[in-house]
């Protein structure tokens, strides 16, 4: 059980996902170089060490940056949250590649509640698809829109280079 001072403090620590990713790969090469020590007096020691601090550091990214929902778990207010044509595509793939895995996990095709609930979800998103509409060439997102500004106003003095790039790539 890992300690959760300990991840607060390794997550105040790095700050940021970037670091921690550094930091993850620094444990893990220090892990990979211990495994081809196991004759050490103090292996398991040193082992179970490094196990930990691998673990705090995962939940400091997690804490960071929280792990983005999966499909298989959405409800009906996160399918209404859904705004991008393409993301909600991306979504209706994904649970009908479960509903393929799940259909036969049972002697009767489709008897089984990771199925059904695939099917919930598909559904929703379906329902979801004919409201949300593909963004043609000649219309913006207001998402992209709100990003650039929410960019622009959160850098304090950005140059107008900056500026004209990102606004290029909303045209694009």
């Amino acid at each position: 059980m890992t300690d959760l001072k300990k991840i607060e403090k390794a997550a105040n620590e790095l700050k940021t996902v970037e670091n921690v990713n550094r930091e993850l790969k620094r444990i893990a090469s220090v892990k990979c170089r211990l495994k081809k020590q196991k004759g050490r007096a103090d292996y398991s020691d040193k082992m179970t060490e490094i196990l930990q601090q691998e673990q705090i550091l995962k939940e400091a990214k997690n804490l960071i940056k929280p792990a983005k929902k999966t499909v298989t778990t959405y409800t009906q207010n996160d399918v209404d949250l859904i705004e991008d044509y393409d993301e909600l595509a991306k979504a209706i793939r994904t649970i009908q590649s479960k509903k393929t895995l799940s259909r036969w996990l049972t002697t009767i095709e489709g008897d089984n509640d990771e199925f059904r609930n695939a099917e919930k979800i598909e559904r929703m998103l379906i329902e979801r698809r004919k409201l949300i509409k593909p963004v043609d060439d000649v219309n913006i997102r207001k998402t992209d829109v709100q990003k650039i500004i929410d960019t622009i106003e959160s850098s304090g003095n950005i140059s107008q280079g900056k500026i004209v790039e990102l606004l290029k790539n909303v045209i694009q």
